[in-house]
């Protein structure tokens, strides 16, 4: 399941949180260092692996924030350093940059499972009127595929009344070793119609678009879509049948 790469991208942390700040007004922010928040999501997305099935998903997203602390999206955080228009967090989650069940392939479910890696993660965003740049790493610390990431992303921020509006562009390399895991063929999973493949590191370009609405200072309804296009070091592997992904989604959020 890919589905938390997604909500990252289209739903960045604390954007619910601004939100529903930007509809109480400046004025009438929340009182204390704790906040509780639970985020009800439906999402759907495409599978590029031979076989693979459309990944439809509904689950609960519980957001948990104490001073610089939190929780969110999978990820355990601390904001490190938070300035005006600069901010640094550090984080332990599970990655999920690739799909561990190969989309429910019937004709994969022969080859070796795969587990989620847990990822020590570090991420610079820089905000402005301009919008909101971000520069992200992720590095395997559970000996799964033992490989890393890099990401950098730009979005930007339009609100009119309690409506707000986001678009977003990332690309996103991955290590040779994180290809390999979700998309390589070792000699162990090779069979007469499945051909040995080893890949290089890989870059995918993602496009996103957020759109939601304050219904009260403690509710919000948000969809989001994203297109995935992958690199050819992906998309050549045996196992994977085209070059890019659809998914979109819907959200209701509710803050305590």
């Amino acid at each position: 399941m890919r589905l938390l790469s997604k909500i990252s991208l289209l739903l960045p942390l604390f954007s619910g949180y601004a939100l529903a700040n930007d509809y109480q007004g400046q004025g009438d922010e929340q009182d204390g260092d704790f906040h509780f928040a639970v985020m009800a999501l439906a999402h759907t997305q495409d599978s590029i692996y031979v076989g693979g099935e459309r990944n439809n998903t509904i689950l609960p997203l519980p957001e948990i924030y104490w001073r610089n602390f939190y929780f969110s999206q999978g990820q355990l955080g601390l904001t490190a350093i938070e300035l005006n228009d600069f901010a640094l967090d550090l984080s332990i989650g599970g990655d999920f940059i690739g799909d561990t069940d190969r989309g429910d392939s019937k004709e994969l479910k022969d080859m070796k499972d795969l587990d989620t890696a847990i990822t020590a993660n570090v991420e610079l965003s820089y905000s402005g009127d301009w919008g909101e740049l971000s520069l992200g790493t992720a590095h395997d610390i559970s000996n799964k595929h033992e490989g890393y990431s890099l990401s950098a992303g730009y979005s930007y921020h339009l609100s009119y009344g309690r409506w707000f509006i986001e678009p977003s562009v990332s690309v996103n390399y991955s290590s040779k070793d994180v290809v390999n895991y979700y998309y390589g063929v070792s000699e162990q999973d090779v069979t007469a119609n499945r051909a040995y493949y080893q890949a290089d590191g890989a870059v995918n370009y993602e496009l996103g678009l957020t759109a939601g609405y304050a219904i009260s200072k403690n509710q919000q309804v948000m969809a989001f879509a994203e297109m995935e296009f992958f690199d050819d070091e992906i998309s050549d592997s045996p196992i994977v049948d085209d070059d890019k992904s659809l998914g979109f989604g819907v959200a209701y959020r509710y803050s305590f």
